[in-house]
């Protein structure tokens, strides 16, 4: 099991970063090697729903199923990972500061497929989160 975690603090309100990352709509604008994310269940976003995602790591195509397992509007989204090569859990947490927001992601995840190469994967995949808080806070300040 691997575990991770990052925060970043993005100059926009809290309300306006939360909505933005956890439409999925705009996953492939800030999350790198994310090709596309849909939900699979019926109605909006929260607790309970279902959704798909494709994108890629280390040249290997991913395919995932997920379920949301927490949302509170503002403050957490939280997800599980159901099926795929890589199977865990991930939270984006969302504080309110005097600058705008403080977004935490934390998560763990068991590697399967890519458990042979553990070290690389970590190292990688750690950077990876830190660059993509990076662009979450780069698109919602500037809209690029």
């Amino acid at each position: 099991m691997v575990t991770f975690e990052a925060s970043v603090e993005v100059n926009q309100p809290v309300d306006r970063v939360f909505s933005f990352a956890t439409n999925f709509e705009n996953n492939s604008r800030w999350l790198s090697g994310h090709l596309e994310s849909r939900l699979t269940s019926c109605g909006t976003m929260g607790m309970g729903a279902t959704f798909r995602s494709v994108s890629t790591f280390l040249s290997q195509r991913i395919e995932a199923e997920g379920i949301i397992t927490e949302y509170e509007p503002n403050r957490k989204c939280s997800y599980k990972i159901v099926s795929g090569p890589v199977q865990g859990e991930n939270s984006l947490m969302f504080e309110p500061i005097e600058s705008g927001t403080r977004v935490t992601n934390f998560g763990s995840a068991r590697l399967g497929f890519f458990g042979w190469m553990k070290s690389l994967v970590v190292s990688k995949a750690r950077k990876q989160l830190i660059n993509d808080l990076k662009t979450l806070k780069k698109v919602l300040e500037t809209g690029v």
